[in-house]
C-alpha cells in the first residue's frame, strides 16, 4: 500500500467536498483542519461513510453530513474527556487516601515491604519499586525534597501523592488478598478481582482521556458488575458494558461510596442534550441503550 500523497488545507477541503461532505462555510473548514487535522478529525466522520457492506464503509459520505456537526462531535468529545478526567481525579485522589490510610496503619512504610504483596507478583513489585524509584528521584516537590534533605523515607500518605493512577491499581493488584478485602470493602466492593479490574478500566479511560483520544464511542472489554442494588437497577446490557457507560457506572458507583453530590452526573446529561447531528453517530454508541440521557433516578438511588 502506497502512501497516501500530502495535501494542503484547501486541497483537504475540496477531497471533503468531492466526497459529499457539507462545507457552508470554507474558511472555517479550513481552519478547523489547520487547528484539529484531517487525520484526527477523520475519527469523527467515520460514521458518517457510506457502507459498501456489512463491514466496509466507502469514502463517500452520506447524505446530510455537515462538517459543522463533525467539528461539534469533537468538540462533544473533548468536553467529555474534561468530565471524565474530573471524576477521575476526585476517584483518584480517594482511593490514593483510603489505600494510604489503610496500609499506613498497618505500616507506615508498607509500600516499600514485601511482606505485603502476594508472592506470585514478587517480579513485577521488583519492577513497580524500580519505577517508583524513578518518580521520587525526578520529583521536584517540596515535600519529597524535604524527606530527600532529612534522609527520611516517604510514608505512604506522602508517597502516594507522586503516584500516577498506574502505580495506584498496579499496587493494589499485587497485594495479598487480605489487605486488598479491607480497601476493597471501603468502597462496598465485595469481590477483589473485580475492584482489580475496574481499576485497571478506569486507567484506560484516564490515559485515553489525558491523551486526547475520542472516548465517546469507544469500545472495551466488559465490565465485571457487582450483584447488589444499584447494578440491579441498572441492569447493564451488553452493550453498556463493552461501552463508556458502564465504565461511567462503575466511576459513579466508587465515588458515590463517599459523596452524595450528583452535580457531576446533571454536568454530563447537559452536554448529552447537546449531542450533534451527525449520520449514524448514536448515543448507543455510549452504550445508554433506551436511555437518551443518563438514568440519574438509578444512579443516585
Amino acid at each position: 500500500m502506497e502512501t497516501k500523497p500530502f495535501k494542503e488545507y484547501d486541497e483537504q477541503r475540496k477531497l471533503l467536498e468531492n466526497r459529499g461532505m457539507c462545507i457552508d462555510d470554507i474558511h472555517y473548514a479550513e481552519k478547523k483542519l489547520s487547528q484539529i487535522g484531517y487525520y484526527r478529525l477523520s475519527g469523527f466522520w467515520h460514521t458518517a461513510r457510506t457502507p459498501i457492506d456489512e463491514k466496509t464503509l466507502s469514502d463517500q459520505f452520506l447524505p446530510n453530513t455537515h462538517f459543522k456537526n463533525i467539528h461539534q462531535l469533537y468538540i462533544f468529545d473533548k468536553r467529555l474527556r474534561i468530565l471524565l478526567l474530573d471524576i477521575i481525579e476526585r476517584l483518584e485522589i480517594n482511593i490514593r487516601t483510603v489505600l494510604a490510610h489503610e496500609m499506613g496503619r498497618f505500616n507506615p512504610l508498607a509500600y516499600l515491604d514485601e511482606f505485603y504483596i502476594n508472592p506470585r507478583f514478587t517480579e513485577h513489585y521488583s519492577k513497580w519499586k524500580e519505577k517508583l524509584e524513578q518518580q521520587i528521584n525526578k520529583s521536584r516537590d517540596d515535600f519529597v525534597l524535604w524527606h530527600k534533605q532529612k534522609e527520611a523515607p516517604l510514608p505512604f500518605w506522602a508517597v502516594v501523592e507522586i503516584w500516577d493512577f498506574g502505580m495506584l491499581s498496579k499496587y493494589y493488584s499485587m497485594l495479598k488478598k487480605r489487605y486488598q478485602n479491607i480497601i476493597a470493602n471501603r468502597f462496598n466492593v465485595d469481590n477483589t478481582a473485580t475492584l482489580i479490574s475496574w481499576l485497571n478500566e478506569i486507567n484506560i479511560i484516564r490515559n485515553q482521556s489525558a491523551h486526547h483520544s475520542r472516548v465517546w464511542n469507544r469500545k472495551g472489554n466488559p465490565i465485571k458488575i457487582l450483584h447488589n442494588d444499584y447494578f440491579n437497577l441498572l441492569n447493564l446490557d451488553q452493550t453498556a458494558k463493552e461501552r463508556l457507560f458502564g465504565r461511567i457506572a462503575i466511576m459513579w458507583y466508587l465515588i458515590s461510596q463517599t459523596s452524595n453530590n450528583y452535580k457531576w452526573l446533571l454536568q454530563c446529561n447537559h452536554l448529552i442534550d447537546k449531542f450533534p447531528d451527525v449520520p449514524n453517530a448514536k448515543l448507543k454508541s455510549m452504550g445508554l441503550m433506551s436511555h437518551l440521557s443518563l438514568p440519574i433516578h438509578l444512579m443516585n438511588n
